[in-house]
């Protein structure tokens, strides 16, 4: 059952029901990456991919501007192209002047899925997995056999939160110390649930670590949750809490947000949706 479990574990990142064949492209991909090359940990936080990219602008001659949030493309200067990282929603809204109707009703037909709650740890010491490989890991599935992890999918799909969730574990602090005091780690972990939700996972993403790290809960120092309305307050993107920004409906990896051989480019001469609500969508 371990190959199984393993792949399942992959392919539940689709936020669908499974078997399918979103599911199945996602096990591919991800599970295709990770073999090849792993998921790497960036060195100092995601932050730090963020400040090389803004240094690597500046060095050319470009500007960042953060805290003004753009309404309308005619409040942005004149430029030979607009990037849109937003949902398709977002996308409606902002160049609603310059789409044809055909165009806004697609974006406005655009599914968004189910969502994730997330909440971060301060650790006394490192997890006490039960297999010790697991604690050399940075990332981990953690949901049991294919069967649970399947059922923990179905229950979200059908408007339920779990009582045995899939978990998404990051271990950040392995392969970065400097993440967390000498001796400490942090880990974050995030959980499936519906659209909406405001349910605290909290309880449940400790319950279910503790089932394969006996004594996890007694290394809690400090956590902080977010639920899936919180999430999209953190992020207009993730509509309902969506992180994948769409369903990842089969139909959806192909009508992304549009079915098009260029579904990047807007029907608005310039303006593009760079974002996970085009293809080929989240991960």
């Amino acid at each position: 059952d371990v190959a199984p479990a393993m792949l399942t574990g992959v392919a539940a990142h689709a936020i669908q029901t499974m078997p399918s064949v979103s599911t199945a492209a996602a096990a591919l991909s991800l599970g295709a990456y990770a073999h090849a090359r792993g998921w790497p940990v960036p060195i100092g936080g995601s932050q730090s991919i963020v400040d090389a990219m803004v240094d690597d602008l500046r060095a050319h001659g470009g500007e960042v501007i953060t805290g003004s949030e753009v309404r309308r493309l005619r409040e942005l200067p004149p430029a030979r192209a607009v990037l849109l990282d937003t949902s398709a929603r977002a996308l409606s809204r902002i160049a609603s002047d310059r789409l044809p109707a055909r165009y806004l009703r697609a974006l406005r037909r655009f599914r968004y899925g189910n969502a994730a709650s997330k909440v971060d740890f301060a650790l006394s010491g490192p997890v006490p997995w039960t297999d010790p490989e697991l604690r050399k890991a940075g990332t981990l599935h953690v949901g049991g056999t294919r069967a649970e992890i399947q059922r923990a999918e179905r229950d979200v799909a059908a408007g339920r939160h779990s009582d045995d969730p899939y978990v998404l574990v990051a271990q950040p602090s392995i392969d970065d110390p400097g993440r967390a005091p000498a001796g400490k780690h942090v880990l974050w972990a995030y959980t499936h649930v519906p659209a909406g939700s405001t349910v605290d996972q909290t309880e449940a993403i400790t319950r279910q670590i503790e089932r394969f790290a006996p004594g996890f809960r007694d290394l809690i120092l400090a956590s902080s949750s977010i639920d899936a309305v919180g999430m999209e307050e953190h992020d207009p993107n993730y509509i309902g809490g969506d992180i994948a920004a769409g369903a990842a409906s089969v139909w959806q990896l192909l009508a992304r947000p549009v079915l098009s051989p260029d579904p990047w480019r807007t029907p608005a001469a310039g303006v593009y949706l760079a974002s996970s609500s085009a293809s080929p969508g989240p991960g």
